[in-house]
């Protein structure tokens, strides 16, 4: 693995990072849901922003890599700033992808090539410059709700605990770098904590952003350009 970079990740970030999975933790990280059953979904065809209606059944199943293909995005975060982020899958086995990462910001300039699993892929990001970033993104336990779902406007479910409740929604119809994907909000007790985009079509989600308490975002990224 090679890698070039101009400084390790502070605690506090890599602890914001690994620490996503409670709800008590929305101050300063993102967060996700704690254990409990999801309401049912509402896949009723509904009417997007366009007056289409949904009838297909569309599912985002990300990590799938079957084939070469590029991915480049903007990013932001509020500890380097706005860059530009390159997620490279080279090579594709039965086992896993090669990915060559590119992670390029005023704070922080990141490159590596990693292969494996999607696990493997994680476990070998986290503890790079870019790993806190990458964590709280590409592999975020709140997107991987969306894993497997209908993706039909006017869908949602949700989940609550002692801690908690969090709703996830499908809104819209939307286009991000001429790419077609279904926007969607994610709500802690009410409040929005993170918008994204999903399409069907692609391995990663061509958008997302977090916001903190005060509802200025922490993290966003959005595709500009995808190559096969």
């Amino acid at each position: 693995m090679h890698s070039r970079a101009t400084r390790r990740p502070s605690r506090r970030r890599l602890l914001c990072a690994i620490g996503l999975a409670s709800i008590g933790s929305l101050s300063g990280c993102v967060g996700d849901t704690t254990t409990g059953e999801p309401a049912a979904d509402r896949g009723d065809g509904a009417r997007d922003g366009d007056g289409n209606t949904d009838t297909a059944d569309a599912i985002w199943n990300p990590f799938e890599f079957d084939r070469p293909v590029t991915y480049t995005y903007e990013i932001y975060s509020t500890d380097d700033g706005s860059g530009t982020l390159v997620w490279d899958v080279t090579d594709v086995t039965d086992d896993g992808a090669t990915v060559a990462l590119q992670y390029d910001t005023a704070e922080t300039q990141f490159e590596t090539t990693v292969t494996g699993s999607k696990d493997d892929l994680q476990g070998q990001l986290l503890m790079t410059p870019a790993g806190p970033f990458i964590v709280a993104t590409i592999f975020s336990p709140t997107m991987a709700r969306y894993e497997g779902q209908t993706l039909t406007v006017g869908n949602e479910w949700s989940y609550s605990s002692p801690d908690g409740s969090m709703r996830f929604a499908i809104t819209e119809r939307d286009t991000i770098a001429g790419v077609d994907c279904y926007a969607s909000v994610t709500e802690v007790d009410g409040s929005t904590v993170h918008e994204g985009c999903f399409s069907p079509e692609l391995e990663l989600a061509p958008y997302t952003v977090y916001y903190d308490d005060d509802g200025t975002r922490s993290v966003e990224m959005r595709l500009v350009s995808i190559e096969e």
